[in-house]
């Protein structure tokens, strides 16, 4: 049956051409940009040790070509231990150690291009935060929300609410992690007669983690001194004031009211109350070994409702406390499991709903005599047909960290709820799984500059913050 005309050939303007071939190579531009960029968001462990080392040099040789106080020299050698320390890990294929090392010079090393350029005072600086922290200047009566690097003074007092957090960064190098619900005085220049690193802890819990220089903690019931290169801590009991230490490394010295004195060492514990008396003292057992779940391990809720959690005691006639939240800090609000006396090397969880979940675990020896936390692992619960029952009308969670210049690049920090998008002046930025984010953004314009980051949930609920930062051109 005739169809009409059949060539076995087609004619196509030259012009045509041209066009098809200037797309078939924009599309190829266009993937090879893509995996270009994928691999520059999506770095292997191995990628993103070397990038984190790289940075750490770099800020190192801008803090080391600035008018650094001599205060915080000691400072400086602690974020050089931290480079070299990265450099280890990575020389031993240890790359997320190596990471996580390199990490922490770059936090410390921002701190002192802040430092060095004249944007911090004080005699150190909030390091973190978490949840509801506070902070009372000296003569004021009102209480202010502390912000991440915000200064601390002489007299400051600082306190946690039960959801709270915080790690304050003092300019001798020590660093205070303060648990929820304390309340502390900063004394960093107190009287001639005791060293020059002190704090008043009136009630809650401190982690001390000194570097070259000592530091003292004192309380109602005892005084603690911590030597260099320790990690203490020291509890205050609301009720009757009674005063725990615990050196995990290190060395410090507990002195009471009436002048006697207990020397600890390493994992060793000792109590003393407001009537100058002393418990025995005693050894600190060390931490179960998580084992499972691995670490960022993912279970699907719709085929997998129970998820076994194990670990290895160190003696087994200890307990196990196992906790489970979804707040890497474990905020007592955000706890989902916790199980201070199981006697078994596992358990079973139920999972109920998806997020990011962390789990710890410490021993529980006889008299209530505690370990510290172990390592935290993370794990990943999550449905492709979980049904929404209620429409969502809050919008989500924005914290954004103050940005950090190099030159005009900057550095954007901060976190959202799971789940949620953000863009940073239009532009989508990757998230990991806990809703965390981290975004170098280059900056054209001279002088000052909005950065507009907009968090949006999977309801279409918006979140906006906006930073502006300077832009000098030489």
């Amino acid at each position: 049956m005739a169809r009409g005309l059949q060539l076995d050939w087609v004619l196509v303007r030259v012009n045509t051409i041209r066009r098809i071939v200037f797309a078939t190579l924009l599309v190829l531009v266009a993937a090879v940009v893509v995996v270009l960029a994928y691999r520059h968001l999506n770095p292997s462990p191995l990628q993103r040790a070397q990038r984190a080392i790289e940075q750490a040099e770099l800020l190192r040789d801008q803090v080391l070509a600035l008018a650094i106080p001599d205060a915080w020299r000691d400072n400086v050698v602690a974020a050089a231990r931290e480079l070299e320390s990265a450099k280890s890990a990575y020389a031993e294929a240890a790359w997320e150690a190596a990471a996580n090392h390199a990490d922490s010079a770059i936090s410390r090393y921002q701190t002192m291009l802040g430092v060095g350029r004249g944007q911090l005072g004080g005699v150190g600086h909030f390091y973190s935060l978490e949840g509801r922290v506070q902070v009372q200047r000296t003569g004021r009566p009102e209480w202010q929300a502390a912000q991440h690097r915000m200064p601390v003074f002489e007299g400051d007092f600082v306190r946690t609410g039960r959801d709270g957090s915080a790690e304050i960064l003092f300019e001798d190098g020590s660093l205070y992690r303060i648990g929820p619900d304390s309340l502390l005085e900063i004394h960093r220049r107190a009287a001639a007669a005791a060293p020059a690193g002190t704090i008043k802890m009136v009630v809650g819990r401190i982690n001390v983690y000194t570097s070259d220089s000592p530091s003292t903690v004192t309380t109602d019931a005892a005084d603690t001194e911590i030597s260099s290169e320790s990690r203490v801590a020291v509890g205050v009991d609301e009720v009757d004031r009674r005063t725990t230490v615990a050196t995990f490394k290190g060395r410090a010295l507990v002195r009471n009211p009436r002048g006697l004195e207990v020397a600890l060492t390493d994992r060793e514990q000792v109590a003393a109350a407001t009537d100058g008396t002393f418990s025995q003292k005693r050894r600190i057992p060390d931490p179960p070994s998580p084992v499972e779940p691995h670490n960022n391990a993912g279970f699907d809720l719709t085929s997998q409702k129970v998820i076994a959690v194990s670990w290895r005691r160190p003696s087994p006639a200890d307990a196990v406390h196992l906790q489970v939240s979804r707040s890497q800090r474990f905020s007592p609000d955000e706890i989902d499991v916790d199980a201070s006396n199981l006697r078994k090397d596992q358990a079973r969880l139920e999972a109920i709903a998806s997020g990011t979940y962390f789990w710890r675990v410490a021993t529980v020896a006889e008299d209530d005599l505690r370990s510290e936390w172990s390592t935290v692992r993370r794990f990943r619960i999550f449905s492709s047909s979980e049904p929404t029952l209620l429409q969502d009308e809050v919008p989500p969670e924005l914290q954004v960290r103050p940005p950090q210049q190099l030159g005009n690049m900057f550095i954007i920090e901060g976190r959202t709820e799971v789940g949620a998008t953000v863009t940073i002046n239009g532009e989508l930025v990757r998230l990991d799984s806990e809703g965390g984010f981290r975004k170098t953004v280059e900056v054209m314009g001279e002088g000052w500059n909005d950065l507009i980051i907009q968090a949006e949930d999977p309801s279409g609920n918006r979140t906006e913050r906006r930073e502006r930062v300077y832009v000098e051109v030489y």
